[in-house]
């Protein structure tokens, strides 16, 4: 079985109802082995739209658009579709397709564990449970701090809470709602956006 259908078979498991899963395949194997990659290259790439293929990508953040208005969080990106535009993956995503690559998996729980062991954080092994609670309690997958600060201190990681934080942000696992989102807007904990990569079918 070649890469791209591997990927495509790890892809298939959890954007079966999609239709275009073979039209993203190529172009993640390609941002895999790359830091960036610009509109024109993926271009070539692509079999059919585009732009339809970069939205997908964009909507599950295994691409995020490098453009920004104010900082790296997901909210301030702005996706472009256009020459010129460059797209850059999470750290997750990209380790969740490099092994799809290779196992024809999609396997959240492996993918967590390696990035956070090559990370060098001590508490590796615990760190895939801790992210799946995460995202089990999410509303329409957004969290507040506080209910991290209570799932960490589940696991013993109470007083590492923030940076608990910290390095589930740097491996692309959450980052900062800084839109308001009405169900939850009103508490005065900070808001954070799972990525929906991650664990897909919770």
């Amino acid at each position: 079985m070649a890469a791209t259908d591997k990927l495509n078979k790890a892809l298939d498991s959890f954007l079966h109802d999609q239709g275009n899963v073979n039209d993203l395949g190529p172009l993640l194997y390609y941002l895999n082995s790359h830091d960036t990659a610009g509109y024109d290259q993926l271009r070539r790439l692509a079999c059919n739209d585009l732009s339809e293929s970069l939205l997908e990508l964009w909507e599950w953040k295994l691409i995020n658009p490098v453009r920004s208005s104010l900082c790296g969080e997901w909210d301030s990106r702005i996706m472009m579709i256009a020459p010129g535009e460059v797209y850059e993956m999470p750290n997750i995503s990209r380790m969740l397709v490099k092994n799809g690559i290779t196992s024809g998996v999609w396997d959240s729980k492996q993918a967590i564990a390696q990035l956070f062991q090559i990370m060098g954080e001590p508490e590796w092994q615990k760190i895939p449970i801790i992210v799946q609670d995460i995202k089990s309690c999410t509303i329409h997958n957004i969290i507040t701090a506080i209910k991290i600060k209570t799932i960490c201190a589940r696991y013993g990681l109470k007083h590492k809470t923030g940076t608990m934080i910290a390095v589930l942000k740097s491996a692309g696992i959450i980052s900062p709602k800084l839109m308001a989102f009405d169900q939850i807007s009103r508490s005065a904990s900070p808001l954070y956006e799972c990525n929906p990569c991650v664990y897909p079918k919770i």
